[in-house]
C-alpha cells in the first residue's frame, strides 16, 4: 500500500496523500473540539506554546509586560490567524511563562496560578480550585482557536 501511495504521490505531486496517511498515527481516534473536553479531557491534557512564539524575544517582551504590569500582545509573533491584536493581562499571562522551557499540563498551569494569585483581589477570600480552573480553561479556550497554545488530550 505505502508503494502504491508513494506511486500516486509522484504522479500527482500536488494531493499529497503519503503525507496523509503516514502522518496520521491516531487515526482510530476520534477528533474532541477543545469546547467539548470533559474535566477528565482538561485535567489530563497537555499545553504546548506555538513554535514561532518560543523565541527568547518573546519570553523577554512577557517578562517586561509583567513587570511593568502592561497587557502582552501575543499577536505580534504570529500575525496570520488574526485581524486585530490580541492582549492577555499580564496578570495571567505569567502562567504561561513555564511553557518556553517545556510543554505542560494543565493542572501544573492551575496550580501555578494558584501559588500567584492564591487570594481574591476583591474579597480577600482564598481563591478556590474550580475558580482558578475556570480562569485557566477561560485563558486557554480564547488562545487556542488562534493556534497560540496548541492543546492536547
Amino acid at each position: 500500500m505505502e508503494e502504491r501511495l508513494h506511486l500516486f504521490e509522484l504522479l500527482q505531486p500536488i494531493h499529497r496523500l503519503l503525507d496523509f496517511w503516514c502522518g496520521n498515527p491516531q487515526q482510530g481516534q476520534s477528533f474532541v473540539p477543545v469546547s467539548k473536553w470533559t474535566d477528565y479531557d482538561w485535567q489530563k491534557a497537555k499545553v504546548q506554546l506555538h513554535p514561532q512564539l518560543r523565541s527568547s524575544q518573546a519570553r523577554e517582551d512577557l517578562i517586561n509586560c509583567i513587570n511593568q504590569h502592561q497587557p502582552f500582545e501575543i499577536s505580534s509573533y504570529v500575525k496570520l490567524p488574526t485581524l486585530a491584536p490580541i492582549y492577555i493581562d499580564s496578570s495571567i499571562a505569567v502562567c504561561l511563562l513555564p511553557l518556553w522551557d517545556n510543554v505542560c499540563t494543565v493542572e501544573s498551569l492551575i496550580e501555578r496560578w494558584l501559588k500567584i494569585r492564591p487570594l481574591d483581589p476583591i474579597t480577600l477570600e482564598f481563591v478556590g480550585q474550580q475558580k482558578a480552573e475556570n480562569e485557566i480553561k477561560e485563558l486557554l479556550d480564547t488562545l487556542e482557536p488562534f493556534l497560540y497554545l496548541l492543546l492536547e488530550r
